[in-house]
């Protein structure tokens, strides 16, 4: 089982790049078919595709300073490590792809992606915010998260776009049921995608760790250093140092 994981956490970002180029195509080839509200809907699965990439890989480090706004000396791997991650944003990339495929985006479905979309945006400028007070004393001086890119013009777009669909005309405004429903769904699947995964899985033994630093590779090594903390390497990176 242990092989089985390790495996796919390594193929599984490709998946989601294979998922992104196929929602792009259906997206263009139905652009005349589809309501306004499930082509920004798709297109908040695509942003929150390439949203991962940004947090994983280019730059990278989002679990950094995650751990690090939740009290950890374990940097690369508690409470945040890959297999948590994955679960959070694999999982949320197959559940619109299920509402895409068998209902579509409707009202209710939009305001939630709607609001998912506004609280990306404000979560990372947040980090940012964060990160300058951690990390000015080391050299950080641009106000930046791994994910503030794709959420300022990726996520911020759709928000809008979705926010003048749904109130430009006022007889076509979501009602009241609607707004529950939105606001219970994204809930109950922040925790099941979120709380349940870092509940479950947390360990800090976890053998799911991160092994790179991404954008905070510039700060992390001396405030480790300073402040007592842990950061895994592989002995192969070790050595190249």
């Amino acid at each position: 089982m242990e092989a089985i994981i390790q495996g796919w956490l390594s193929i599984w970002l490709y998946v989601m790049i294979a998922i992104g180029i196929v929602l792009s195509v259906l997206v263009w080839k139905k652009r005349k078919e589809w309501s306004s509200l499930n082509i920004l809907c798709t297109l908040a699965i695509i942003v929150l595709i390439l949203h991962v990439i940004e947090e994983w890989v280019l730059p990278g480090g989002l679990h950094y300073s995650y751990n690090i706004a939740h009290g950890s000396a374990l940097l690369s791997r508690y409470p945040m490590n890959r297999l948590t991650d994955m679960i959070t944003n694999f999982g949320a990339v197959v559940i619109g792809c299920i509402v895409l495929k068998f209902w579509g985006f409707r009202k209710p479905a939009a305001v939630a992606v709607m609001l998912f979309s506004a609280f990306e945006v404000i979560v990372h400028i947040c980090i940012g915010i964060q990160d300058m007070q951690i990390f000015g004393p080391y050299g950080m001086n641009t106000l930046y998260s791994p994910g503030l890119i794709t959420s300022l013009f990726g996520f911020l777009p759709v928000c809008v776009g979705l926010a003048i669909c749904l109130f430009k005309k006022k007889e076509n405004h979501p009602k009241l049921v609607e707004w529950i429903m939105a606001i219970v769904a994204t809930a109950v699947l922040g925790f099941l995608l979120i709380n349940l995964p870092e509940a479950l899985l947390s360990k800090k033994d976890s053998p799911y760790e991160f092994t790179n630093r991404g954008y905070y590779e510039r700060f992390g090594r001396q405030y480790e250093q300073d402040n007592n903390l842990e950061y895994f390497e592989p002995e192969t990176v070790k050595e190249e140092q």
